[in-house]
């Protein structure tokens, strides 16, 4: 019996033939449409390499780095632009193969590598509200032009779903948080604080953290200030119900103006609302069952003053001849509303783009902590629906 008859061998050189031929056809394997040239090149047929992989199959950096005829770190260093240069040449046959495969980095081994997911959270009190929306157009604007998508939540304007989102963002692993706290419970705050990620604060201060802010008190003043130079003495206040700081600070600059004025504020004059046009209806329709109405009304914001103009109207009262009517925001709807709704002007996209902009400053900086606060001014818009008492 001759050694190449020995089972045993026969056995091993029979693996070791299979395996030889595995190796040799394992890049042809990838790309069944094409044929290896003699060099190790690939020479394609008609169909394109990313036609010609294997179905379902997902393409690597390697398959880009083979196409590419580079190392697949030099792949990395492209997509990343660093840390290391790559020349011209091989750059762009990088990108030409990563065109070419239809190439997409994971998401995930990127995050692994950078500690970095380029994600940031936003949660916002009410997603029907066009104030809210612009400012998160901004938002959104900035951070896809550094980089970074948006996760939204919406709150409702309660704690305990801008909890649960804080908590959803966290295991989400974004890399930083906008918040726009209604109330004065900053759980959802501090939660993100102990989980070492990033928040910026909107539309309010919370001492600590970084926050930009429009002048809420200075908008109630100069609403109820605009009104008394018409020469209203009977103004009447829309608060936004429950805790909501901005409606606190509007209200005080009311009360300021009207104490400057040596006007007392009408306990029954002062009424609570949810936000929305039919909250606001709903509440202006209180005000006609007084035994004496005010001459004026100051909405918390917009929507509410639109509401309102709707009830005051079907009521048989004309605006601003039989009663004046201010709101805060200056959504768009306000100039196309009959009469136009004088309203308190708010840099929306500034805070928006600001609150962003300050986020991912934070975030690449590499350290959670204070970035300062920014008070934006208001201004008064003045159309149609407010005017001298007759």
């Amino acid at each position: 019996m001759t050694l190449g008859r020995i089972p045993g061998i026969w056995a091993w050189r029979k693996a070791t033939r299979s395996l030889e031929r595995s190796l040799t056809n394992r890049s042809t394997s990838l790309y069944p449409a094409a044929l290896r040239l003699a060099n190790g090149n690939l020479l394609p047929r008609s169909r394109s390499r990313a036609a010609a992989l294997a179905p379902n199959r997902q393409v690597t950096r390697n398959d880009v780095a083979a196409l590419a005829r580079v190392v697949p770190s030099t792949v990395s260093y492209v997509i990343n632009n660093g840390p290391r240069s790559v020349s011209v040449e091989a750059r762009e046959r990088v990108l030409k193969a990563i065109a070419t495969l239809g190439y997409h980095p994971s998401d995930v081994a990127r995050s692994l590598r950078t500690r970095r997911t380029k994600t940031i959270g936003l949660v916002i009190p009410d997603i029907t509200n066009p104030y809210y929306g612009e400012m998160t157009q901004a938002i959104e604007e900035v951070s896809f032009q550094r980089g970074y998508t948006v996760i939204l939540g919406h709150s409702s304007h309660l704690p305990e779903r801008e909890l649960r989102y804080s908590q959803v963002l966290r295991s989400k692993q974004v890399d930083g948080v906008i918040l726009l706290p209604e109330t004065t419970d900053l759980e959802p705050v501090h939660f993100l604080q102990r989980a070492g990620i990033q928040v910026v604060i909107l539309e309010r201060i919370v001492t600590g953290y970084p926050c930009i802010i429009a002048d809420e008190h200075h908008a109630g003043y100069l609403a109820t200030r605009h009104l008394l130079e018409l020469g209203h003495r009977g103004i009447g206040c829309i608060v936004l119900a429950g805790d909501s700081t901005s409606s606190v600070a509007r209200e005080e600059g009311y009360r300021l103006a009207l104490q400057e004025a040596g006007v007392s504020p009408q306990k029954n004059w002062i009424l609570e609302s949810e936000s929305g046009y039919i909250a606001g209806d709903t509440v202006a329709r209180c005000f006609l069952k007084l035994p004496e109405r005010p001459t004026a009304v100051i909405a918390h914001n917009d929507l509410i003053a639109i509401g309102a103009m709707k009830a005051f109207s079907e009521a048989g009262l004309k605006v601003p001849g039989d009663i004046s009517v201010i709101g805060f925001d200056d959504i768009a709807a306000a100039s196309y509303v009959q009469p136009a709704l004088t309203t308190i002007a708010y840099p929306k996209r500034q805070m928006g783009r600001a609150a962003a902009e300050m986020l991912i400053n934070l975030v690449e900086s590499g350290e959670i902590g204070f970035a300062g606060q920014q008070k934006l001014p208001v201004h008064l818009a003045v159309r149609g629906s407010a005017a001298r008492p007759v």
